[in-house]
């Protein structure tokens, strides 16, 4: 049966308050640890396939990620400890078994979804008199699988969107092959074609869509004549097309919750010490203080990691959205010689069938003939080394620092006393103030 807690006195319900607080904390920052663990889950793909950048990119991200996790649940067991002691020491002070009601009343809604899945929830606490604490230690499961499922409210996009993620692909499609001539000019359509999907809708997408075609037809008589010759589009712009900053910059965003979340619950306890601290006196309660001013200066690191976080991941993704405005640039600026170069090819290859009667000779004859276009189009691709230097600067100027050491996990602050000491104050050291 739930304690009425309205009839218990005024030190004792500072007490029990205090402590039914702290069990809540703790439950959220359970909550917290299974929300980076799946909005701060960005996709592996969204990073793209971008040499250099992709990769670190990441591993940065992961790493960090990673770092935030454990934090939450050192929170977690730590702010766990501390409602096990004071509620004990409640229970002691009262003389009785204790029955408590748990109500979270957390703010902020993006979190609040991650309650009902988190190690610890519960509606009510039972604490026994002369017991040793009443929360078990947490396990977690740390399977590459383990998803939680929270229920996210219809009006909530941002989450919401995670669920409905669409990243950048490519299929590769076969047609029949169909040959056919207008008297003057040959054309060959059908065999293999590459389909881009998904793709953000930004410029560098729009580009790819509209000159896929050509720029596909191009590379294949550039494989197909043996050369060394780098693939406009699979050598470089679809590494930048397979990138998903929209997704990471969402995802990033959403970090700022955690950090709110931090600053909220910090906010709370220490108005709370203060208050606690007008029942009770004596040393115990002093160096509880003490001990609860360093947890909330720890919330408050915390909440600056979590901060970081986030914006270093907008950062990650600000950076992939300018590498693929550079490289649309970059195209839209050279696709008009790549289409001249391939409408030259099939001139010259219709000219020459129609010429001869020897149409292996003819083809030989034309290949020798694109041999010429190719160093014209290498001149070109020297020229447009000066657009992929931009490009590598803007990388160098605008790369996060993902895998700063300086955001390592910053461990929970010690208790400077032993286990039992704070049961002991409900006997020793924890007096009403007269």
């Amino acid at each position: 049966m739930i304690t009425d807690v309205s009839q218990l006195r005024v030190e004792a319900r500072a007490l029990v308050s205090f402590g039914v607080e702290r069990y809540e904390d703790a439950v959220v920052y359970a909550a917290l640890r299974r929300y980076l663990l799946d909005v701060g889950g960005v996709p592996s793909a969204a990073w793209g396939t971008l040499p250099d950048v992709s990769g670190d990119l990441r591993k940065g991200w992961a790493t960090a990620l990673g770092a935030r996790v454990d934090e939450a649940g050192a929170a977690r067991d730590g702010l766990e400890q501390m409602a096990d002691k004071i509620l004990q020491a409640a229970t002691d002070y009262v003389g009785a078994d204790l029955e408590l009601a748990v109500e979270f009343d957390l703010v902020n809604r993006d979190v609040t979804g991650y309650l009902p899945i988190s190690e610890g929830y519960a509606r009510a606490v039972h604490i026994r008199q002369g017991g040793d604490g009443v929360l078990p230690q947490p396990t977690y499961r740390r399977l590459p699988d383990d998803r939680p499922a929270p229920v996210f409210p219809p009006n909530n996009d941002r989450l919401n969107g995670i669920r409905h993620e669409e990243l950048p692909t490519t299929r590769v499609v076969e047609a029949p092959i169909v040959i056919s001539s207008d008297g003057d000019r040959l054309g060959i359509s059908g065999g293999s074609t590459t389909i881009y999907e998904n793709g953000e809708g930004d410029w560098l997408d729009q580009f790819v869509q509209e000159h896929r075609s050509t720029l596909l037809q191009l590379e294949a008589l550039i494989t197909q004549l043996s050369t060394d010759h780098r693939l406009p589009l699979n050598d470089l712009i679809v590494h930048a097309w397979r990138t998903a900053p929209k997704i990471i910059h969402n995802r990033a965003d959403l970090m700022h919750s955690v950090a709110n979340t931090y600053r909220e619950l910090r906010t709370e306890m220490n108005q709370e010490v203060e208050q606690l601290q007008l029942h009770w006196e004596g040393t115990g309660v002093l160096a509880f203080r003490q001990y609860a001013n360093a947890v909330g200066n720890y919330l408050a690191e915390l909440e600056k990691q979590a901060q970081w976080l986030a914006e270093e991941g907008k950062k990650a993704a600000d950076q992939l959205e300018g590498l693929r405005n550079a490289y649309a640039e970059t195209g839209y600026e050279r696709i008009g010689q790549l289409v001249q170069a391939v409408e030259e090819y099939w001139a010259s290859v219709a000219n020459r069938f129609s010429a001869c009667a020897n149409p292996e000779q003819a083809l030989i004859q034309a290949i020798g003939a694109f041999v010429g276009a190719l160093l014209k189009s290498e001149a070109h691709y020297v020229s447009a080394l000066a657009e992929l230097v931009r490009i590598d600067e803007q990388e160098r100027a605008e790369r996060p620092d993902l895998g700063s050491r300086a955001h390592d996990p910053i461990p929970f602050p010690r208790i400077e006393v032993d286990a039992d000491a704070w049961s002991r104050w409900s006997h020793e050291y924890w007096r009403p103030s007269s």
